[in-house]
């Protein structure tokens, strides 16, 4: 990789080295990561599995260590508009140069062995992390658990989210199946935070097995939101423990308790102050004004993110109309996603995601919405044709969905920076 002097020379680079974009095991990122000889014996791990709100768990646990006074570093995927997004360290992305500095360390150490980009990027996140003199370590698992990279760290704490069906060429077509490879992150004794109220018996079985202390939504911990949220669970001394929150909060309530739980576990953690839950998750039901409109961004991909989606969307203000931006993967259950959305949206605009081979085009999209019985529908031949059309027809007060993928969400934000550079450059000429 000699002469690799930029970030995205090597993001380009790592795309190349396995022959599959995904493969899925332990035996090769192993292999080089016992290479690697880092050091985590002085640093708490916690890994974070599960369908939906893996993202907003790991940012939730960040920010309630930082407020503690702990030193944390925090890997996530996939991201939105910059890899640096996946490793941060004290919430401070990474730099390019450290990025660079640590995939160097990789490869160095790599040799012959052949590995995934996530495998790559997952090796290079712990050789940042192993010197920062760490006291935590917030780990989201990329794809299912068992035979994910992350999971060649043993952790301290194992969370999982919610459990449904995505992925089920890889992990299962039924939720049983999937929370077993999910379930695979769990290790011998060490506590487990379940924040799926209904968790498959698949799960329940294995922490049994490994004679794991589990604690579960709506039995062990739960949360009630009303006026604010108010939060039941237990410390790290087996007491039962309350939080009431009242200031606004974005994410999830459910992933929230889950957040909370996970913190209240952690031996020498004391959370005074509980202003990390007003955090929040780029992509994740953010919400930003355009020229008066209303735009909720959401990465929601499968059905049951699109449910919750639905159900939030019914809980904001209702306005005059609400149109979607929507993109998808061909790999997806597209249907299913429509489906709950078709009751909160009165218009869809449809746009291609230019070289991205795994979008379905909108061509394709749109009878997949007549087939539902949903008539207002543009098809354009790219995002920024689709939300330049989406914006001329609607007014201030109207609201825009952006949904269906990382990737639909992540183009429509460089379309509206770039019409905000735009803007600020004619405001100075």
């Amino acid at each position: 990789f000699s002469g690799m002097t930029t970030l995205s020379h090597w993001l380009q680079r790592l795309e190349t080295l396995h022959p599959a974009p995904m493969a899925l095991g332990l035996e090769r990122v192993s292999q080089v990561y016992e290479r690697l000889n880092l050091d985590f014996s002085t640093t708490q791990v916690i890994t974070v599995a599960g369908t939906n709100g893996k993202g907003s768990v790991v940012e939730l646990l960040q920010n309630l260590l930082l407020d503690a006074g702990q030193r944390v570093g925090a890997y996530t995927s996939p991201h939105l508009l910059r890899y640096n997004e996946r490793v941060r360290i004290n919430g401070e992305e990474l730099t390019d140069e450290a990025l660079i500095a640590a995939f160097e360390a990789v490869d160095k150490c790599r040799q012959d062995v052949a590995l995934t980009y996530f495998e790559f990027g997952t090796l290079a996140a712990l050789q940042s992390f192993a010197g920062a003199r760490l006291d935590y370590l917030v780990l989201e698992v990329g794809l299912g658990g068992r035979l994910d990279a992350v999971n060649i760290i043993d952790p301290d704490l194992c969370v999982i989210t919610s459990i449904d069906l995505d992925h089920q060429a890889w992990l299962g077509n039924d939720r049983e199946t999937i929370g077993a490879e999910k379930a695979g992150i769990f290790r011998a004794r060490v506590p487990v935070i379940c924040g799926d109220p209904e968790p498959p018996a698949s799960v329940l079985r294995q922490a049994d097995a490994l004679n794991c202390p589990i604690y579960c939504l709506g039995r062990e911990f739960q949360i009630t939101a009303l006026e604010g949220l108010h939060f039941e669970g237990v410390n790290a001394q087996g007491s039962r423990t309350q939080v009431d929150y009242s200031a606004p909060y974005t994410l999830l309530p459910a992933n929230i308790a889950t957040a909370i739980q996970a913190a209240l576990l952690l031996e020498g953690v004391v959370v005074r102050e509980w202003q990390a839950l007003a955090s929040s998750v780029p992509g994740r039901q953010q919400r930003i004004d355009f020229d008066g409109i209303d735009i909720v961004f959401d990465v929601s991909h499968n059905p049951a993110a699109a449910r919750a989606l639905a159900t939030r969307l019914q809980t904001l203000e209702p306005v005059e109309r609400c149109c979607a931006l929507f993109g998808v993967m061909s790999d997806k259950a597209i249907g299913d996603i429509i489906a709950p959305m078709k009751p909160v949206i009165d218009a869809w605009f449809l746009g291609d995601l230019v070289g991205n081979a795994r979008a379905k085009p909108a061509r394709d999209l749109a009878p997949l919405l007549h087939a539902q019985g949903i008539s207002m529908i543009s098809v354009s031949k790219n995002m920024r044709q689709a939300f330049a059309r989406a914006v001329s027809l609607l007014e201030p007060g109207h609201r825009l969905v952006v949904f269906g993928s990382v990737f639909t969400v992540a183009a429509v934000m460089e379309i509206i920076e770039r019409r905000k550079s735009r803007r600020s450059l004619e405001e100075d000429i």
